[in-house]
């Protein structure tokens, strides 16, 4: 039996900080907040999933709040001091970051807006972390270049960073670009075309395989018209349609998070919608696309979590852990689960209250401490 912590943190209008412990089993959990975001100028609406930066500290980003209630940069250690707004966006320099900062090879960090910079089309940015020389390395212009970037960036093994455009123009259906730290050599490596034949609106981070590949889900497009897994190279060759969801139960539709590579090199996900209730589910597939499966359909009943938004995250134990946005056994305000990679062993481990302090609608995945505690936010509640 393996005793848990998770550590979240919750977006509200109110000062108070709430501690909440179980005894450590399998289907309990030590859960405690950390930081109950207050009214402006502090931030607000996390939809980041949080990371931990080399120095161990904990860095995420909000939607709105700050100063110009266009989102904020924030830091925060791990048993909740420390924490500080190290950037307020301000329209001009981006506005409403959704997708988490990544570290890049010099220590500062990097993330997108969703909306400012110069054509208000969204920006990409890096700071260092402490929350100096802030910089623009990118407007993103629409059309061929793409705009309104959503999920997270991520690390290469080449150093450079990889991310996505929601959205570009009539016939691009958002984009998967790459540029250097500095900035420079900015290139889109594939433009989606949508249904039926690719994949459009990519809402989720990539992820960097073992294989040296990048792979990720398009929450809408393809033959199915609900969404696609896909996979190329990092110089954008070799691009390939993995799996077109058809929402037809029991299988999945419009994929919100991305992918996780388990320990046992199998591509794991989950969809916001579809399934045998039409709330969601987590599915399998080999990088090759082949032996696709559905590991769990949720629930309407019970209890359990419905429309699942972020990525998993594989735990010291080998299983699988994640939110969901609704459902659980108090009014609906989302859930923490764990599935085994078979799909045994399901279990909510957490429903959220809305009320009282507690978070709601945790819009994101966990992140796994060095300290081997899981973190993560909601959206709103505290």
């Amino acid at each position: 039996m393996t005793g848990l912590s998770f550590t979240l943190l919750t977006r509200t209008s109110a000062l108070p900080l709430l501690v909440m412990v179980a005894a450590s089993a399998v289907a309990q959990t030590n859960f405690t907040i950390l930081k109950s975001f207050d009214p402006l100028p502090d931030a607000a609406v996390p939809f980041c999933h949080l990371i931990e930066g080399t120095d161990g500290a904990m860095y995420g980003t909000t939607v709105a709040g700050g100063i110009s209630n266009s989102g904020a940069v924030f830091v925060l250690r791990k048993d909740g001091s420390g924490y500080a707004v190290l950037k307020s966006f301000s329209g001009a320099d981006g506005s409403g970051p959704y997708g988490d900062v990544v570290e890049g090879t010099n220590g500062a960090l990097y993330g997108t807006t969703y909306g400012g910079g110069t054509s208000n089309f969204g920006t990409l940015f890096r700071l260092n972390k402490d929350g100096s020389d802030y910089r623009v390395l990118h407007n993103f212009l629409g059309g061929a270049d793409g705009k309104n970037p959503w999920g997270a960036l991520i690390k290469g093994t080449d150093a450079a960073l990889y991310g996505s455009t929601v959205f570009s123009d009539a016939t691009t259906r958002g984009t998967l670009f790459k540029l250097d730290e500095d900035g420079n050599n900015y290139v889109v490596l594939h433009a989606f075309t949508g249904s039926p034949t690719d994949g459009q609106q990519i809402q989720s981070k990539l992820l960097l395989g073992t294989d040296g590949a990048l792979y990720g889900t398009t929450g809408f497009g393809g033959s199915g018209f609900v969404g696609t897994v896909f996979k190329l190279s990092t110089d954008g060759s070799g691009y390939t349609l993995l799996h077109n969801f058809t929402g037809h139960r029991p299988d999945g539709a419009s994929p919100a998070g991305g992918l996780v590579e388990g320990s046992d090199g199998v591509l794991y996900g989950t969809t916001d919608t579809g399934g045998s209730s039409v709330a969601g589910t987590i599915f399998k597939l080999n990088k090759d696309g082949s032996a696709y499966a559905v590991l769990r359909s949720f629930l309407n009943t019970g209890g359990d979590g419905q429309r699942p938004y972020g990525e998993l995250v594989e735990g010291s134990d080998g299983a699988l852990y994640g939110t969901t946005s609704f459902g659980g056994s108090a009014n609906y305000y989302g859930t923490i689960y764990k599935i085994g990679k078979d799909g045994s062993g399901y279990s909510v481990l957490r429903s959220f209250l809305g009320t009282g302090g507690d978070g709601d609608a945790p819009g994101t995945g966990l992140l796994l401490g060095s300290n081997g505690i899981f973190y993560g936010t909601t959206s709103f509640g505290g």
